[in-house]
């Protein structure tokens, strides 16, 4: 049996069966800290498929490179970012160097109700950016949250309620740093730049059910016609293909991630019958979906 997700429990055993004495680690009910990791988790990682992650993962990268794919787009990892993998995420890693290592924050769903009961951060939607740059003193800053959480977490007397301030600390820390970088890069944001982001989350939000250029188009307040010159001009890739990758990612991870019949995810992904699907997906990826799923 495939599992139907990335989920928090499946992610919480694979790490502390990996973990070894050189790193410092916490495993909790509801969050997992470990410091340290140097390609702890590539064996659950470098999928050759999607996967769609139940939980909340930050990464505080301090040595080596990775690039991974998240919501379409590829990204560049370096010493003193941030990566944020929120749930719901559709992702795909597809390298890193040797020396690639990085502190771990994951959170599951229970938790983040719990600390944010009203409004969370913009740092944990969904669709917000993936990496977060921070200058040499703000990285300090947050290594230093991490190591004052286990710190906290490791006293004679401690319990995981006296921790949750310390990781809601960590997680406004980082919001902040985010809401800084927006606001720099905001002044120098093209039209054309502003179209392609909201195009991207349009797709991200609604490529399941909807494939027209229409749709995207009416939505953005502007022409078909023009939202295709926009799009390959800025981008290199036509929105078409735009929402055939959204698709695809989704379809991939349905089908190596979920027990769903061709038919169940035909009608998942807003496909008449899964003949239709077959044919979509064979054209764009080479192979059929059933071959896909067993490969």
């Amino acid at each position: 049996m495939r599992p139907q997700q990335l989920t928090f429990e499946t992610i919480k055993e694979s790490v502390r069966r990996q973990t070894t004495e050189k790193n410092r680690a916490y495993f909790g009910k509801d969050f997992i800290v470990v410091t340290n990791n140097n390609h702890l988790l590539s064996h659950m990682l470098l999928q050759t498929s999607p996967v769609t992650l139940q939980y909340t993962m930050l990464g505080f990268v301090s040595a080596g490179e990775a690039v991974f794919t998240v919501n379409l787009l590829e990204n560049h990892l370096y010493p003193g970012h941030i990566v944020v993998l929120n749930r719901e995420t559709i992702y795909q890693l597809e390298g890193c160097s040797d020396n690639f290592t990085f502190d771990i924050l994951i959170l599951s769903d229970e938790l983040i109700g719990i600390l944010f009961p009203e409004k969370e951060p913009e740092l944990l939607d969904r669709l917000s950016e993936s990496v977060v740059p921070l200058q040499a003193a703000e990285m300090d800053s947050a290594l230093s949250l991490i190591d004052t959480l286990l710190k906290i977490l490791h006293l004679p007397h401690s319990n995981e309620s006296s921790a949750h301030d310390m990781i809601r600390a960590i997680l406004r820390f980082a919001d902040g740093i985010r809401q800084s970088v927006n606001e720099r890069e905001a002044h120098t944001l093209s039209h054309e730049q502003e179209i392609f982001n909201s195009f991207l989350k349009l797709v991200n939000m609604n490529a399941s059910k909807e494939r027209s250029l229409s749709f995207y188009a009416d939505h953005l307040c502007v022409t078909r016609n023009y939202l295709s010159i926009v799009i390959s001009r800025f981008s290199g890739v036509t929105a078409k293909k735009w929402i055939e990758r959204a698709v695809i990612m989704e379809a991939k991870a349905l089908l190596k991630f979920s027990t769903l019949s061709m038919l169940e995810i035909a009608y998942k992904l807003n496909f008449p019958n899964d003949s239709f699907f077959n044919k979509y997906f064979k054209r764009i990826v080479g192979v059929t979906p059933m071959r896909y799923r067993k490969s």
